[in-house]
């Protein structure tokens, strides 16, 4: 690995395509385990535990998960005025905006609402949409996320270890922190070895959904599947993201 950590930080993106058709290898796998163990944490508790999925059979009954929750999501007027919060509808409003998502980068619309015109006062109360789920198009982006899953070189199912507790009354917020920083040093050493990432979150919105990936993995009780990674070879760049400008978030001395 030769990529600084800073060319790596503004490289690293969430890639929602396809990935290279090419196993990754043991050797950069160990190297995204070693580079993730020595991610800070609470009294260096360590409560992470990661299981790696390469098996084909495993990917399968996963994407079979991922399609019936996403459906389940696009069917839910609570999720989908939460979700519309945060999309744009063109580049030009995204770069105004500096945050959230461009709206084709997470939604397979139909043709009869393709129509960004159309869509705008849709997405001001999204919860309307809910009936699109219901009529099964929610279907249609699902599969595809669930054919991404199926063919993806390998997936990483990080779990909290709940027997490893922080001392302190705020011990699940350190934790957490813990987590966080465990999963950012795999997405950083990952984009350093040219490997592509993307968080799969459907299958833990709901606690039917998480008991049901427990059973798939074999996950004990007291281990809270946190997130799931989806990752592979890539060979094109990345798409551009935005980022607050830090005058939005930066406070000196005082907030």
């Amino acid at each position: 690995m030769t990529m600084e950590l800073i060319e790596a930080v503004l490289k690293r993106r969430t890639n929602r395509d396809h990935f290279v058709n090419k196993p990754i290898s043991q050797e950069d796998i160990n190297a995204i385990i070693e580079s993730a163990r020595w991610a800070p944490s609470p009294f260096n508790i360590q409560p992470w535990e990661i299981i790696i999925v390469r098996n084909q059979e495993n990917k399968d009954k996963l994407a079979n998960l991922v399609k019936k929750s996403m459906s389940a999501q696009m069917g839910d007027p609570k999720f989908l005025n939460d979700v519309s919060q945060w999309m744009s509808l063109s580049d030009d409003e995204w770069q105004r905006r500096a945050d959230g998502v461009m709206i084709d980068d997470h939604v397979d619309l139909p043709d009869f609402i393709k129509d960004k015109t159309k869509l705008k006062p849709l997405l001001k109360n999204a919860k309307n949409m809910s009936f699109l789920g219901k009529l099964g198009l929610g279907k249609i982006g699902a599969g595809k996320f669930a054919e991404l899953i199926k063919e993806a070189p390998l997936i990483i199912i990080v779990l909290l270890n709940k027997n490893k507790r922080s001392p302190g009354e705020n011990r699940n917020t350190w934790e957490l922190l813990g987590m966080g920083a465990f999963i950012e040093h795999i997405l950083l050493t990952a984009t350093a070895l040219n490997i592509g990432t993307h968080f799969i979150n459907a299958p833990l919105e709901t606690k039917k959904d998480r008991d049901e990936l427990r059973a798939i993995f074999s996950v004990p009780e007291n281990y809270e599947p946190i997130c799931i990674i989806r990752a592979g070879y890539v060979d094109k760049e990345p798409k551009p993201s935005v980022r607050l400008n830090p005058n939005k978030f930066v406070h000196y001395e005082k907030f």
